[in-house]
């Protein structure tokens, strides 16, 4: 018998939902030397034309008569300095889908068990991942940390700003803190749980966002906005991408399980390998975070208190 509360829990979790010596952005870096290529920032590009000029964009489609595609997928493949990384996304059940469900009948119900079984599956990790990304006060106190405030932290802590903001939009909410959010919240989400569930959130998330991003159809008043603009959510996929596969190194390096009581200088450690690899990508220099930071004390304590929480199902 499906609850009402346990759609809500499936909706609200896939809501995606980053003077002092630096971190060294060298070759040295494991990251750096792995078959990863640089994050994205979606600033640096001034159309859908220039972005195909960095990335390949491949459409599948699935049309009727009356040329309505049923269903749909695109692949987009990225290269750079001989490091490469392929994202997909099909045209499926997104976020919104989750939400409306609750509101149907008992069909609409057995519809999205049957349409995303993962996801059901999978709705206490996804609790879980909901309750990190968010800043909750009641349950971790005042000044809570949630991915976005990383994000933030991160941009703060760009020490060489003549390097880093070469248009006045990479300050911006599009610029940089969206490389930053997607990016880390993927790495921890990646290493904390599994690549699987992290790449079915952003999947879901990216198609309630746009579902014209898997069949390219897009309007002119889609490729003309500025505030929902297929070449930002193109570049989520792929710096999406990017972090899964950075989460999963950092979980090898830090040998990361379920049972991993993480303490100040890990959570430090695990960010400043981060902030490494974005200093490799964009080519600025960053201040380190430290075990004493109040962000790292306060993240660590979440990360610990999250990952103990037996939730309802």
């Amino acid at each position: 018998m499906f609850t009402y509360k346990l759609y809500v829990l499936l909706a609200l979790s896939i809501t995606l939902i980053l003077g002092c010596d630096t971190n060294q952005a060298t070759e040295d870096n494991p990251l750096a030397t792995q078959n990863v290529p640089k994050a994205l920032l979606a600033t640096r590009f001034q159309s859908l034309d220039d972005f195909k000029s960095t990335v390949q964009i491949e459409y599948f489609n699935a049309c009727d008569k009356e040329d309505t595609c049923i269903e749909s997928k695109v692949i987009l493949h990225y290269q750079d300095a001989g490091k490469s990384i392929v994202s997909e996304l099909s045209s499926g059940i997104t976020q919104r889908d989750i939400k409306a469900s609750k509101d149907g009948d008992f069909w609409d119900k057995a519809n999205l068990v049957w349409q995303t079984p993962y996801g059901i599956r999978s709705r206490i990790e996804l609790n879980k991942i909901y309750t990190l990304s968010r800043i909750r006060p009641d349950i971790f106190g005042y000044g809570d940390v949630a991915f976005y405030n990383l994000a933030e932290a991160s941009l703060a802590n760009i020490i060489t700003p003549d390097l880093a903001f070469k248009t006045p939009k990479d300050a911006s909410e599009k610029g940089y803190i969206n490389t930053f959010n997607h990016v880390t919240a993927q790495v921890l989400i990646t290493a904390l749980f599994s690549k699987e569930v992290a790449d079915y959130i952003a999947d879901v998330h990216e198609l309630m966002s746009m579902p014209e991003l898997t069949n390219g159809r897009f309007s002119d008043k889609q490729l003309q906005d500025t505030l929902n603009y297929p070449v930002d959510n193109y570049v989520d996929m792929l710096n999406n991408e990017i972090g899964q596969e950075i989460g999963l190194r950092l979980k090898e390096k830090y040998n990361l399980t379920s049972t991993t009581t993480w303490t100040p200088e890990l959570t430090a450690s695990f960010l400043n390998d981060i902030q490494s690899f974005y200093m490799w990508s964009f080519g600025f220099a960053m201040k380190p975070y430290t075990q004493e930071d109040e962000l790292i004390l306060k993240f660590t304590h979440k990360i610990n208190k999250v990952s103990q929480m037996v939730l309802a199902d």
